[in-house]
């Protein structure tokens, strides 16, 4: 296990009245290159004093000699020099200049995203993007059993520190993985694995995450819930609703509400009636969202995914932009005197790669980078909030320069570069969507001029109504055909695929404890724990216990009666205590106990994982029949 989970050592943080413990907390034992000159000079004293040669004795511990049994001299200021710079190297590149400690945490993250769109971003901008001065770094993006991954595998990683599989939302990963990554144990195979929001809540902070996309995809439910398949939308919005994440801003209202309401559940539960008894309060666009300034808040604008920026101002102008989302979340969230964490994603950055639609590119990463902006406005007025922003992998295989083109972009002025991007209105989804069933040649030449601003020839036309045609009977997107095509034909801009790729992407921090170097996925996690003071080993041991390892496989029943409720039962003595999966309250002896963790069960194992929590409580109440 412990190559797989984090163990930073870190500082006790005061003490809050709601639930925090200090269990989830490591005292600090950082090494600091003046402490060590400090200490030489003390240790060179009294060996002179001893009649001793300081470099003919063992200068560190026994067992740790650097200069055992040497016969020359050596002068101190050269061993003062060497030992600097050996206790430089004790810090991993993880930590710029030491482990500093941050109250806040802020991770942006732009989904499907690396260093040619920002490039391409940047020169259609024409200037720097926000995060652009703090580039330290590179991540690696692959996962557990792929070298190109998902964003379930992927943000599970700077969720938990822990590399997963393909589709798992924070969940350990399958036994089989790729040749260079080490095969989990047993223990931890589907595992539910604790987060970097759910430790912060326990430690008093506050919590929050933002999308453009539903709340309950991929990038988002990796922060806040447990499953080996991100397709389960449902159980994801089930956990995040019972996590009491204070504040959640994206679309995926429709996850809330039963069919009967127009909703998605199949289920047919109502999770709006549990936010509102446990007091959050439910906006649903940009003015309501404007009008609220505390409190526990799920702002829901759209009924799936919101708007692609592009087309936002004329189809929904009521949906908030990420900027104000972020802006938003920040103001209600620093309010806590304890700190907080915050996921943001420009989740449709990807989408907009995988489409090869540049014109949606360009909506949601400038959509983004106002975002960053907002998040790095706070943090330099702060003073004390780490902000990292970074892709949690590449898609698209996005290129400035395309095999049409050829060298012909050689000498080409930025104007003329940009000229074809800065007549495009509107995304290639709705530009095929507003065509409708006419799909003539005359309809397409005139929808690609309304649209993209484009005056395309009639063979161009029908070459492309072909590969729509072609897109539409493999089963993918018809506009997509329509971008990748107008963009080899007239642009300077490709691309290689309708999917993700494996590259290393780009990462920018700044504040305490901000990362440096090229680091490996699950290093972001671990970043984010140390500077918050987190032990996410002591995490996993307090959220997920294994409950038949406690009270015996004999004694814990899964009812799975109805494939949308699971039960649980397990008996200790004569007491018979009650858990629903994927909600936190336990049923024992006629009272309900809100639980600091969610119930997960382990479908592929039939092992089910209760917070530490409810063990102490059964064990307690069962004592005293």
């Amino acid at each position: 296990m412990d190559e797989w989970m984090s163990t930073d050592r870190n500082r006790e943080h005061g003490t809050r009245d709601r639930v925090q413990d200090s269990r989830c907390r490591i005292p600090d034992t950082r090494l600091n290159a003046t402490a060590i000159v400090s200490w030489l000079w003390r240790v060179r004293k009294s060996q002179t004093r001893n009649g001793m040669d300081p470099t003919e004795s063992c200068i560190l511990h026994p067992g740790f000699c650097i200069f055992p049994n040497m016969k020359r001299r050596i002068s101190f200021a050269v061993v003062v020099v060497i030992l600097v710079i050996f206790s430089m190297n004790l810090h991993s590149s993880l930590f710029a200049a030491g482990a500093e400690r941050a109250k806040n945490v802020i991770v942006m993250i732009a989904d499907g995203c690396s260093a040619e769109q920002y490039t391409f971003v940047r020169w259609f901008k024409g200037s720097d993007l926000s995060f652009d001065p703090y580039r330290t770094g590179a991540v690696k993006t692959f996962i557990s059993d792929s070298i190109v991954p998902d964003s379930g595998g992927a943000n599970s990683a700077y969720a938990t520190g822990v590399r997963t599989s393909a589709r798992f939302i924070s969940t350990g990963p399958r036994p089989m993985t790729l040749e260079n990554v080490p095969a989990p144990p047993p223990e931890l195979q589907f595992k539910p694995v604790a987060t970097i929001l759910e430790g912060a809540r326990l430690m008093g902070k506050a919590t929050g995450i933002v999308s453009t996309s539903a709340v309950t995809h991929a990038t988002p439910a990796a922060f806040v819930a447990h499953t080996d398949n991100r397709a389960d939308q449902e159980r994801i919005m089930t956990q995040l609703v019972h996590q009491r994440v204070d504040v959640v801003f994206g679309g995926g209202k429709g996850l809330l509400l039963p069919k009967a309401a127009n909703g998605r559940r199949a289920d047919e539960k109502d999770l709006t009636q549990d936010l509102r008894e446990m007091g959050y309060r439910i906006v649903e666009n940009r003015r309501e969202l404007i009008g609220i300034g505390k409190g526990h808040v799920f702002g829901m604008f759209a009924d799936r995914h919101m708007d692609p920026e592009i087309d936002r101002p004329s189809l929904h102008p009521d949906q908030p932009t990420l900027e104000e989302m972020t802006r938003k979340a920040i103001e209600i969230l620093s309010r806590d005197t304890d700190g907080f964490f915050l996921m943001v994603e420009g989740s449709q950055v990807d989408w907009a790669c995988q489409a090869n639609d540049p014109a949606y590119l360009l909506g949601e990463l400038l959509a983004f980078d106002k975002a960053a902006e907002a998040a790095l406005d706070f943090a330099r007025n702060d003073g004390s909030t780490l902000v990292l922003v970074l892709s949690d992998h590449n898609a698209g295989g996005f290129s400035i320069g395309n095999y049409e083109k050829g060298r012909s972009l050689f000498g080409v002025s930025r104007e003329a570069f940009l000229a074809p991007f800065r007549e495009m209105k509107k995304s290639a989804a709705r530009l095929w969507r507003e065509l409708g069933d006419d799909r003539s040649i005359g309809s397409v030449k005139k929808a690609v001029r309304n649209g993209w601003g484009m005056e395309i020839a009639d063979e161009d036309a029908e070459e492309m109504l072909r590969l729509t045609s072609e897109y539409k009977n493999k089963g993918w997107p018809e506009h997509s055909a329509l971008s990748r095509f107008l963009c080899t034909r007239y642009t300077h801009v490709g691309w290689s695929t309708h999917g993700h790729t494996g590259g290393d992407v780009p990462l920018h921090g700044f504040g305490p404890g901000k990362p440096v170097g090229l680091l490996e996925g699950p290093d972001i996690g671990k970043t984010c724990a140390r500077a918050m003071g987190l032990s996410l080993e002591k995490l996993n041991d307090r959220l997920f216990v294994d409950a038949g390892g406690v009270f015996g496989d004999a004694n814990v029943e899964v009812d799975r009666s109805d494939p949308l409720n699971h039960f649980i039962k397990i008996r200790h003595g004569e007491k018979v205590a009650e858990l629903q999966v994927d909600k936190n309250w336990l049923i024992l002896d006629g009272r309900a106990t809100r639980l600091e963790g969610v119930v997960v069960s382990a479908e592929k194992t039939g092992r089910v994982y209760i917070p530490r929590q409810a063990v102490e409580e059964i064990k307690k109440v069962s004592s005293k029949q």
